[in-house]
């Protein structure tokens, strides 16, 4: 089976093209029997709208198949980028319903998870158990959406914090290993209130990628968790910006007629 896989809720968009077996077994971390074929990433910030089709179109002939070879197709639905996360989605649902084959949500929290490999490998399997992996991304007004995950089980719940909530709910593990743009934006924060046991992953690996979720989708193929193009839903998390301040000043309204009639 063929999985085309689509990340646009990072600053860069990318595709993975991959093809798995139908009978493989094995968890998403270690998918048996699985070949990534093709892969495309932006290089402009937030230009998913003009690069992602192209990009689409580049991994379906670099990997030398059609579109109607398609299986399903994997798209990472947040949280993350308002604008990205509409754009894959909104692109992923328009694939499935043309050509009638199932979506697969992922978290991009869980798939950048996947990015650090190295870092429960290569410890002591003494100390392995207490190295916890934590995507964190930017959520704006010093807020982030994370997560953190322990041999590939998700012991932090996923969703929005403050750094500050964040790092007393990673508090008791001894060593935590962070990824994500919300490391370039609360990293120094983060320093200060953890002076010890905290690294943050190299530059090379701490973003998003569609091949990791390639991955997970895959695995969540086989296990029959694909849904139809009217069944995908984004997940944001928490309101964007605009639509937080319009309900902000419907509220204000709300009051001031409510004042009005009380004085009249």
């Amino acid at each position: 089976m063929y999985i085309l896989a689509i990340e646009t809720t990072g600053a860069f968009a990318s595709v993975a093209l991959a093809r798995a077996n139908d009978e493989a077994g094995g968890s998403a971390g270690a998918a048996e029997g699985f070949e990534i074929l093709a892969y495309a990433q932006g290089h402009d910030r937030y230009s998913h709208l003009q690069n992602l089709t192209p990009q689409i179109q580049q991994v379906i002939c670099d990997a030398g198949i059609t579109v109607d070879d398609l299986s399903a197709i994997a798209v990472a639905n947040g949280p993350g980028s308002f604008t990205g996360i509409r754009i894959g989605v909104s692109t992923t649902r328009a694939i499935s319903q043309i050509k009638d084959i199932p979506c697969i949500p992922v978290s991009s929290l869980e798939a950048l998870a996947l990015r650090a490999p190295a870092i429960r490998e290569t410890a002591e399997p003494s100390a392995r158990k207490n190295i916890l992996v934590c995507p964190i991304l930017d959520a704006r007004r010093s807020q982030v959406y994370g997560a953190g995950y322990l041999d590939g089980e998700e012991v932090v719940p996923a969703g929005p914090y403050t750094i500050d909530e964040f790092m007393e709910l990673v508090s008791d593990y001894s060593e935590v290993y962070m990824l994500g743009d919300g490391v370039d934006t609360c990293g120094e924060k983060i320093r200060e209130l953890r002076k010890s046991g905290v690294a943050f992953a190299p530059e090379e690996i701490r973003y998003q990628r569609a091949e990791e979720v390639a991955v997970i989708g895959a695995a969540k193929f086989r296990a029959g968790c694909g849904v139809t193009f009217d069944q995908l839903k984004p997940t944001y998390m928490r309101m964007a910006e605009a639509e937080r301040k319009l309900r902000a000043k419907q509220a204000e309204s709300r009051q001031a007629e409510g004042r009005e009639k009380s004085n009249g």
